[in-house]
């Protein structure tokens, strides 16, 4: 640790680089046996826009042994990063295995959970001059070629076609509407797609026990009428018991639902965070954001909602797995047959900020409309319409006239919006 100090200020003083301090984030806390040759050096570049040559530093610091430095500057930034945070977690474990101590279990795992995260995101800073690095163009061929690999299907091939689909790395959606209207069978909708592709699904469901969950997404998948499977109607045994077999022998993926009473403490990100961990899942789904816990024990509504979102959006940066919720929205805030905007999100305008997409939800005479209320990459305003009948799991495209128009304002004829696999939209091809 005292060698890598050393090493990277004699590198410094050498080279006399100002920039490398500024844009790695580096700070006094990197240099713990080494504070006060490090604040001269940031002083003297803050008074004199220069780093101090090495007579000048010598003059302040006379015993400060001057050595050869053979070490490239990224190895050395990075072992600084490395030992300060192994010195952070371990300051970390021992505050933990006091509050263990204590009894105060929450307390040590909420410091834990933030601690892990504060660890994992601290990074120094390197940008990428985008005019010279086009790695970019290897991207957008694999992307052309496998289009798969980087969107999860949302189960609407319209809505696919709009927005190319759930973004693996960079999504976190909200699905928003009035009680009754139908986000959570739309959030089901998404996750039979998800399984479909032979994904590991996470699905944290607020109110619904596991059974009703499972109803619903045998019904989307087998069309069988929900209300016969939830109360029991013998009618559709037969055709039940032979979906759930084919389910069993031929399914892909996996969805693991969790419900609050299988949580051990608080309902909060940091409880979601060990769910993505515990079954690596590829996706997680929400249902919903409002009854999840604040970990940060905030008392306002809308300061809640609003560390719950920041958690949420921290969780989904530093897993790189899709997050899609559902919200509530305003009570107030829509009015007959017109779409609220983004800040109508009920409790915090914070969730519409984080959102990369926001969906709002009506429904009226059996008529779904889907309003794309935000789309970071492209689709926002545009409107969607499905005749559903939720009792069979059924979403039938209305298209404008016979035809479907694309974003672009191409006219794709409604039988030949199909199915197709490792496609690219920007091509003008369905993407599902």
């Amino acid at each position: 640790m005292l060698l890598t100090q050393l090493q990277f200020i004699n590198w410094l003083l050498k080279n006399k680089d100002a920039s490398i301090i500024l844009t790695r984030g580096l700070t006094v806390e990197h240099f713990p046996q080494f504070p006060k040759e490090f604040r001269f050096i940031v002083n003297h570049i803050k008074n004199y826009n220069q780093v101090p040559d090495t007579e000048t530093f010598l003059k302040a610091f006379p015993d400060f042994e001057v050595i050869e430095v053979n070490e490239s500057v990224e190895y050395l930034i990075n072992e600084l990063y490395r030992i300060k945070n192994e010195a952070f977690l371990a300051e970390t474990f021992n505050k933990v295995r006091d509050l263990l101590v204590a009894g105060k279990t929450d307390e040590a795992m909420n410091l834990f959970s933030n601690s892990a995260a504060t660890a994992a995101s601290n990074k120094h800073l390197e940008a990428v001059d985008i005019l010279s690095d086009t790695s970019r163009y290897d991207e957008y061929i694999d992307k052309c070629n496998d289009f798969s690999k980087y969107y999860i299907p949302t189960g609407l091939k319209e809505l696919d076609y709009i927005l190319g689909g759930w973004d693996r790395k960079e999504e976190y959606a909200t699905i928003a509407a009035r009680s009754g209207v139908g986000k959570t069978w739309l959030l089901l909708k998404s996750i039979t797609a998800a399984v479909d592709r032979g994904l590991t699904v996470g699905l944290f469901s607020g109110e619904m026990s596991v059974s009703k969950v499972g109803y619903r997404f045998d019904t989307l998948m087998s069309h069988i009428s929900n209300g016969k499977l939830i109360h029991g109607n013998l009618e559709a045994a037969n055709s039940y018991k032979n979906y759930l077999d084919n389910l069993r022998n031929n399914h892909k993926g996996s969805l693991y639902v969790l419900t609050r009473d299988m949580i051990d403490g608080k309902a909060g990100v940091n409880a979601l965070r060990g769910f993505v961990e515990k079954y690596n899942l590829d996706i997680l789904f929400i249902d919903q954001h409002s009854l999840l816990d604040d970990d940060n024990n905030a008392k306002q509504p809308f300061e809640r909602a609003a560390n719950i979102s920041k958690a949420l959006k921290v969780l989904q940066v530093t897993k790189h797995i899709p997050i899609i919720t559902v919200s509530q929205q305003n009570r107030n805030a829509i009015e007959e047959g017109k779409f609220a905007g983004t800040e109508n999100i009920s409790r915090s305008d914070r969730i519409s900020q984080d959102s990369t997409v926001i969906l709002f939800l009506s429904q009226k005479d059996n008529i779904m409309t889907m309003n794309i209320a935000k789309s970071r990459d492209g689709g926002t305003g545009k409107v969607l319409k499905y005749a559903v009948d939720l009792d069979k799991g059924k979403f039938d495209y209305i298209p404008e006239g016979d035809d479907f128009v694309t974003p672009d304002g191409n006219v794709i004829k409604s039988e030949d919006l199909e199915i197709r696999y490792n496609t690219n939209p920007a091509a003008g091809e369905l993407v599902y």
